[in-house]
């Protein structure tokens, strides 16, 4: 059926969600085609920020190494009151080393990120198809054509399936007359790219609350700043917001930004360069569904919302890696069609919160009542230089921003047996744990999430600790039993007892069978003794695999 198709799958828009989509796809050794109608990556640095779950996610791709060489890290926000200093709020914070290989927001320019993910996709034997857009498409039943237009030239591609990543104006979304609702809110925001005439000295980000709203800067590795911030009603003149295009960027005069810089950033420096600046309308708008048929919306194309704690590039790159596996895994034949429901049914209610945290977080910057300038004023800048000294508020802001609060708990892709003890739970993110000379503290140079790249699910199999009886399970029988069930679909590792950070991440106080998708959220949790951990595991795998011939899973033990 697929030799049918020019790809099994197309994907509009090479943005960072489109490619990361791609480049998942193509790991999986899923035929992928993506095109964009632009002429290449982004030249502006758009969305900056890169938080601690995406970096894991690029890592599980390969390219986080890289990402992490490009950027500038940043653990705090120091926030000003109309210039004066009130406190800061941390982007990393005490204990937040324990938690993910990357405890800090990454300042990292949009076309960086584009780049080293086409750059990635490049050695899977992909390119990106610049000039060339989406007209038309029809859904088949079994696939999707699309018509296309690349430069001047129309032309047609087939594929089992569409990912619409083609941005907040998506043209997929509305072939397939999507609604897209939401509201788009009557301030103006700007970005631009700068370079100071002095150096600020400034090791994280600067947020300055103004009467009406707020103003930052985000220094990049590259050396430049990013200026930020909602604009002044004077700055922006007349037209309907009603009628504002979903896309961000329009031109801004160098002259306003001058003005507005000199009037509201309440720093000793001044504007030197201006590589980039531009206005937008900020909007709160999610799709009335993230699946149609064979075809799907990704990132912007989805949902977009107000920059409030830089979510936007992040959600999306998570849509990506989510969608990605089950793509992979339905086109090889490996698992049933309905795994591809529980794309929506999983990306849905995090957008949802996303957008929720983000409506409000603005609505407390930006409000111009009365009573929201007496809060911002007078309350929330009292009390933040107190409470961001805490070490549970600092660990709180973390886990929000980060996004290593998102889990899966209830989906059909996950199980749904109650049985095993304590917090972590199927769904959630797989714990990072360093692994690989044992000891408590943790050292050693790898994670249990590295343990878990590719595309297949991963079974870790924590030995009990101590002095007790014989291991709860066979871990040689264990991997024969399931490579006779789901052949090459599952790899089974064995974590010695010696591992104790790692069998404190998972909460292993026994035995403990943790079984991990392909996107590192939990897909079964085991307790052992157990009767038949096998009988348990399958009741589990036979809902979400397809058994079928298949290179053996390997067991693979730590070093």
């Amino acid at each position: 059926m697929h030799d049918a198709h020019d790809c099994d799958v197309l994907v509009a828009g090479a943005g960072p969600s489109g490619l990361t989509a791609a480049l998942a796809l193509a790991q999986h050794g899923v035929r992928v085609r993506i095109v964009d109608r632009g002429s290449g990556p982004v030249e502006e640095a758009r969305a900056a920020i890169v938080h601690a779950r995406t970096l894991e996610l690029l890592d599980r791709l390969g390219v986080a190494e890289q990402a992490v060489a490009r950027g500038l890290a940043i653990t705090q926000v120091a926030i000003h009151e109309r210039g004066r200093h009130v406190g800061r709020m941390p982007l990393a914070g005490e204990g937040t080393a324990a938690w993910t290989r990357f405890p800090y927001a990454l300042a990292l320019e949009q076309f960086e990120t584009q780049q080293l993910l086409v750059d990635a996709l490049a050695e899977h034997g992909v390119a990106v198809e610049w000039d060339t857009g989406v007209e038309d498409l029809t859904d088949t039943g079994r696939g999707v054509r699309v018509g296309v237009r690349h430069g001047g030239a129309p032309g047609t591609v087939t594929a089992r399936w569409l990912i619409g990543a083609d941005g907040a104006s998506s043209t997929v979304r509305r072939l397939l007359a999507l609604d897209f609702g939401g509201r788009t809110y009557p301030q103006s925001g700007m970005l631009a790219d700068v370079t100071l005439d002095v150096d600020l000295g400034v090791q994280g980000m600067r947020l300055n609350l103004t009467r009406g709203g707020f103003v930052g800067i985000l220094p990049l590795a590259s050396g430049r700043c990013r200026l930020f911030g909602v604009v002044p009603p004077w700055i922006h003149r007349g037209g309907d917001a009603s009628q504002a295009s979903h896309e961000a960027y329009a031109p801004l005069d160098p002259a306003v930004l001058h003005r507005w810089f000199a009037d509201y950033f309440r720093v000793d420096a001044g504007l030197q360069d201006i590589v980039w600046a531009s206005m937008f309308r900020f909007h709160s708008r999610i799709a009335s569904r993230f699946r149609s048929g064979n075809c799907f919306l990704v990132g912007d194309a989805a949902h977009i919302h107000n920059p409030a704690g830089g979510q936007g590039l992040n959600l999306g790159i998570g849509d990506a890696v989510n969608l990605a596996w089950k793509l992979a895994q339905v086109t090889h034949g490996h698992a049933p069609a309905w795994l591809l429901d529980t794309y929506d049914a999983e990306r849905r209610p995090v957008a949802r919160a996303v957008l929720k945290r983000t409506d409000l977080g603005f609505r407390a910057e930006t409000g111009n009542n009365a009573l929201a300038v007496w809060m911002r004023t007078r309350v929330v800048t009292r009390v933040i230089g107190t409470v961001s000294r805490l070490a549970p508020v600092r660990r709180l802001f973390f886990h929000i921003f980060s996004q290593l609060w998102i889990t899966y708990r209830g989906s059909r892709a996950v199980s749904r047996d109650g049985s095993a003890t304590g917090r972590l739970r199927p769904g959630d993110r797989a714990p990072y744990a360093p692994v690989g000379r044992g000891g408590a503290e943790g050292e050693g140079g790898r994670g249990v999430l590295e343990l878990t790249h590719g595309g297949g699910y991963h079974l870790l199999c924590f030995d009990r600790g101590g002095d007790g009886p014989a291991p709860a399970v066979n871990v040689v029988e264990l991997a024969e039993a399931l490579d006779d069930r789901y052949p090459g679909m599952v790899a089974v590792h064995a974590v010695p007892a010696g591992e104790t950070a790692a069998h404190h991440a998972y909460q292993v106080k026994g035995a403990r069978l943790v079984l991990v998708r392909p996107d590192g959220h939990v897909g079964a949790v085991v307790d052992l003794p157990d009767g038949d951990p096998v009988g348990r595991l399958a009741g589990y795998l036979d809902e979400v695999l397809v058994r079928a011939s298949a290179p053996s899973a390997q067991v693979q033990p730590e070093p």
